[in-house]
């Protein structure tokens, strides 16, 4: 929960710069493909998010690393100063927490979608309009396959939870059953 506001605090500042730039997908696009780089190059990962290297040091090779991928000054500023601060471990939670507010600003939602078998891309899309209707804005589902559903569907969209799986009308008919 802290890390969560921690987090807020981060992207909302990178955001209202980008709001005032204009460039604030822009910056979405950096941050993710920074942690990409990451992500690919685990020893660079780990000698700019552990304390392992002092400061300066770690200052310095992130000035490469931004220089190199060609990161914005606003971005490059808020990657120095979570080094600072020993946050460069909240990236992640950042990211997430700023494509939040991109999706909001772009009017968008995300969610997820579990179904027990490859979902086509027109069922997908008729449920993403579906719930377009329902949340006002553009849906983004990414789906999961989730065998245990027997069939059917599951989404999760912002706390809501649509649960239209046969496990779940199992489970229900089962309490039904046993009321009685």
């Amino acid at each position: 929960m802290i890390s969560q506001s921690i987090a807020k605090r981060y992207a909302k500042g990178l955001f209202a710069v980008g709001e005032r730039d204009g460039k604030y997908k822009s910056y979405l696009e950096e941050l993710e493909g920074i942690l990409g780089v990451f992500d690919r190059e685990q020893r660079l990962k780990k000698a700019l998010m552990l304390p392992l290297l002092e400061v300066k040091r770690r200052k310095e090779l992130l000035s490469d690393v931004m220089r190199s991928l060609g990161a914005s000054p606003s971005v490059s500023s808020l990657f120095n100063i979570l080094i600072e601060n020993n946050r460069m471990g909240y990236l992640p939670t950042i990211r997430d927490v700023y494509r939040e507010l991109v999706d909001e600003k772009e009017g968008r939602v995300r969610g997820t979608i579990w179904a027990a078998y490859p979902l086509e891309e027109a069922s997908r899309n008729r449920i993403a309009d579906v719930l377009k209707d329902k949340f006002n804005k553009e849906v983004v589902l990414e789906t999961v396959e989730d065998k245990s559903l027997i069939g059917g569907v599951k989404v999760v969209i912002k706390g809501t939870i649509i649960d239209g799986s046969v496990k779940k009308q199992i489970e229900t008919l089962k309490e039904n059953i046993l009321k009685e």
